[in-house]
């Protein structure tokens, strides 16, 4: 794990999307606008896990526990030949947050998250202030598929988090609320979803879109979905 020392961040953003992307792509929700408005926030140290969950660990897991929730696309119980150090997909929000309590963790609040991508002065990307194709497992140059959590070196933000941009997304512990001082009237908003943090590989659709590059992007998901791009990686207080 790493240690995210105490300190101040910047989270979220003012940014506005004055083209109305998201009627082009035949979304409903407005680009940035759940993502107001950018402040400062104090926050404890903690420590994260340097790398997402991978199905390796994932196994051990399920073995100790006799756990019979097995991701989808495991055959037998047995996760793809070849793909131990890959990042696990397929589980559910209740799974990983199973997980990191067995292992005496926690799932990051997206604060916690956002710091540990963004560093102390705010970041847009984990590595600097612009983005550059090639360092993530993340849109169209991406390799549209998992690949294993070390492959991509560059992903790393100011603390060495690795893949905090790109391979998969990432569950988190919150709701998908309205952040303090957001006067959004979001029908989503409330504790119906909870918050994926990061983007992944994309085979297609609007996450390609440079608006869900940026670290203080957000994205709300059913907590009984999982999804071939979504995993998670655990915290410690």
């Amino acid at each position: 794990m790493v240690l995210i020392p105490s300190g101040e961040f910047i989270m979220g953003t003012n940014k506005i999307d004055n083209e109305d992307t998201h009627k082009k792509i035949g979304a409903v929700k407005p680009l940035y606008l759940d993502q107001h408005p950018e402040r400062k926030i104090f926050l404890a140290g903690y420590y994260m896990d340097r790398y997402e969950v991978t199905n390796q660990e994932y196994n051990l897991f399920l073995n100790e526990n006799q756990f019979t929730d097995i991701p989808a696309h495991w055959k037998d119980g047995v996760f793809p030949k070849g793909h131990e150090n890959h990042p696990v997909t397929q589980v559910t929000w209740w799974e990983a947050w199973s997980y990191c309590q067995w292992a005496d963790k926690q799932l990051p609040t997206e604060e916690q998250w956002e710091k540990a991508a963004r560093g102390p002065d705010g970041l847009p990307y984990p590595w600097g202030l612009e983005f550059i194709k090639g360092k993530a497992n993340v849109g169209i140059e991406g390799d549209r598929k998992t690949m294993p959590v070390t492959s991509y070196p560059e992903d790393s933000s100011p603390y060495n988090v690795m893949g905090l941009s790109g391979n998969v997304m990432e569950w988190t512990l919150d709701w998908y609320l309205p952040y303090p001082g957001n006067t959004r009237k979001e029908f989503r908003f409330g504790k119906v979803y909870k918050v994926l943090r990061g983007n992944g590989f994309q085979k297609a659709g609007h996450y390609f879109l440079e608006a869900y590059k940026y670290s203080f992007a957000r994205t709300e998901a059913n907590p009984n979905d999982f999804f071939e791009n979504v995993g998670f990686r655990c915290i410690e207080n």
